[in-house]
């Protein structure tokens, strides 16, 4: 269930609703930045609805990718990381340094909400965890920092014309 109007992406949008398995979020963006990753773009949406899709069986079943280690790419706000740490994974957000503030208010908000309400969702189990961190693709000090290896690399809308 998506509260919003036709796009997500207008200039009058700071903050979008949504539900993520069975947990309701409140992402704050920021569509007037100039930065691309202050805005809830479709990819991420698109991932976490499939993660919700498949999270009772298969790849993607809260057993099997429970405990795992995530690094998302290009974070942006965070959708795409906290719809893995809701299955119990262990993310590393990263983004450039500019997007940092807002996708830290939002992992902060949309964690500590979600431990204080329970899930419709009780074949999931505990919540995991996501850590943000500074990463400029090929900057070795970031890329040693963020401490690889990964069970998964994910990202959504990463690579833009």
């Amino acid at each position: 269930m998506l509260a919003m109007d036709d796009r997500f992406n207008t200039p009058h949008t700071d903050m979008i609703q949504m539900e993520v398995l069975g947990h309701k979020l409140q992402l704050a963006q920021n569509p007037n930045s100039r930065h691309l990753g202050t805005t809830v773009w479709d990819a991420s949406i698109v991932f976490v609805k499939f993660l919700e899709q498949n999270c009772k069986k298969g790849e993607f079943s809260s057993p099997k990718i429970r405990g795992k280690r995530v690094i998302e790419l290009g974070s942006g706000c965070g959708l795409a990381g906290l719809g893995m740490a809701l299955l119990g994974c262990h993310v590393v957000a990263t983004d450039q340094i500019e997007v940092l503030p807002l996708l830290l208010r939002n992992v902060e908000r949309n964690l500590r909400r979600a431990m204080h309400s329970p899930s419709e969702f009780p074949h999931i189990g505990p919540l995991g965890t996501i850590e943000v961190a500074e990463l400029d693709w090929g900057n070795q000090q970031h890329i040693i920092s963020v401490e690889p290896p990964f069970d998964y690399i994910v990202g959504t809308d990463i690579v833009s014309t």
